[in-house]
């Protein structure tokens, strides 16, 4: 039985990881100072928490997200934070990882990761593909469906991963997101960061210290 609580992502090979990771406590810097959103808690990446690749390919980033949600442990990727049902299945979650390469790649990590998700998750169904933008930022996403059996039983999840380039000065990051049809506000791939909770994050995301 594949449970929706245990799907993580990993993309080796291309400069990109996207499993989850320990979060982080907040440092004293500008991204801190700005305003936060309502309710919400601030991530702010740090790279003394990190080593081995996620240390060479560290990014200063921040982020907000609700206080509801719940910051996942693990030791392969910057941040994870999610909201489950009381069942503990995911009714939305957020990654952030790392992606090294200009714009012009990220067609081709998109694809890579496409296959890989296409492995691990039943049903998969890519159904779109372009440039998009997160905030000030510019960046190439992929949407997909799947359907699966989770601990509560079956569910539909519908996945959004976008990756923001490398600049001068900085990595890139991959952002992952997921959310299922346990969420009341999220019915398909199209809604995925758009509507639910996830805008929150997404319009909070920033690079820098």
């Amino acid at each position: 039985m594949k449970h929706l609580r245990n799907h993580l992502f990993s993309l080796a090979g291309v400069g990109i990881f996207l499993f989850l990771a320990l979060a982080t406590k907040p440092t004293d810097n500008s991204n801190t100072n700005r305003p936060s959103s309502p309710n919400t808690t601030r991530y702010v990446n740090s790279k003394s928490d990190f080593s081995g690749k996620l240390a060479d390919n560290y990014v200063d980033f921040s982020f907000d997200y609700p206080n509801a949600w719940q910051r996942v442990s693990d030791n392969s990727n910057f941040v994870k934070v999610e909201k489950k049902t009381t069942g503990g299945d995911t009714i939305e979650n957020f990654a952030v990882g790392w992606v090294s390469g200009p714009k012009e790649m990220m067609p081709q990590f998109a694809q890579q990761l496409s296959d890989q998700s296409a492995k691990g998750f039943p049903e998969y169904k890519k159904v779109s593909e372009g440039e998009t933008k997160i905030g000030p930022y510019e960046g190439y996403e992929f949407r997909f469906s799947s359907h699966m059996t989770t601990a509560e039983g079956e569910a539909d999840v519908w996945g959004r991963i976008v990756l923001l380039p490398s600049e001068a000065g900085r990595k890139g990051a991959a952002l992952v997101m997921l959310a299922s049809s346990a969420s009341p506000d999220v019915h398909g791939p199209e809604d995925v960061g758009e509507k639910g909770e996830l805008p929150i994050i997404l319009n909070s995301f920033r690079f820098g210290p």
